[in-house]
Formats: structure tokens, sequence, C-alpha cells
């Protein structure tokens, strides 16, 4: 399955084709639900470019449901399920340090 990438927008050609075959687009909520996978699962399989192809569509995430059962039928062909190790390439997040500060910013 195609992975993902930014870039990709809502063509309308393809927008008109996908429409009249059938398909339609599911929001991260709706796509999650179908594949039975928690929305925060899907954000981070997408972060790390190895979930099903997705693009925005205005302020949301969104999928073709075609792509999403495309994405199952290749995982179920996996025997190991999702060995490629990708998900543990991932960067750790950057943010607060788990270090508890003082007030005058030095550690206890």
């Amino acid at each position: 399955m195609s992975i993902h990438t930014d870039s990709q927008a809502l063509d309308p050609d393809e927008y008109t084709r996908r429409v009249k075959a059938g398909d339609e687009i599911l929001y991260l909520k709706e796509a999650a639900a179908l594949v039975r996978k928690p929305e925060s699962i899907m954000r981070y399989y997408r972060h790390l470019g190895i979930g099903p192809r997705s693009f925005r569509h205005g302020r949301n995430v969104a999928y073709w449901k075609t792509d999403l059962i495309l994405w199952i039928a290749e995982e179920s062909r996996q025997p190991g399920g999702r060995d490629s190790g990708a998900h543990t390439n991932a960067r750790p997040q950057v943010g607060r340090s788990r270090t508890p500060q003082r007030r005058n910013g030095k550690a206890s």
C-alpha cells in the first residue's frame, strides 16, 4: 500500500473518479472505527508514514474507504503483522523534561 505524504491533496479528478466508482471519504474517527484501531494509533501511523494513505480535506485528515480496506488486506498478508520495524524508528516526542523542577528552574 502506498504511504501517505503531506503533499498529497484531494485531486478533483481522483475525487470524481472514486465517487463515481462508489468510494467514499472517511474522516479520522470513522476510519479508526472501520479498521478497529484507536484514533491515536491512526494519528501515530500517519506521523510515521506507515499507515493507510491519507490526505487533508479542509482541516480534517481523511481517508478513502477503499484505501483503508486495501491497507487491512495488506496487513493480513504479513505473517508476523507489521514486522518491518518502521514504528520502532520513531523519534521521541520533544517536550517537557520529566525531571521535576523548582520555581527557580533547578531540578530537585
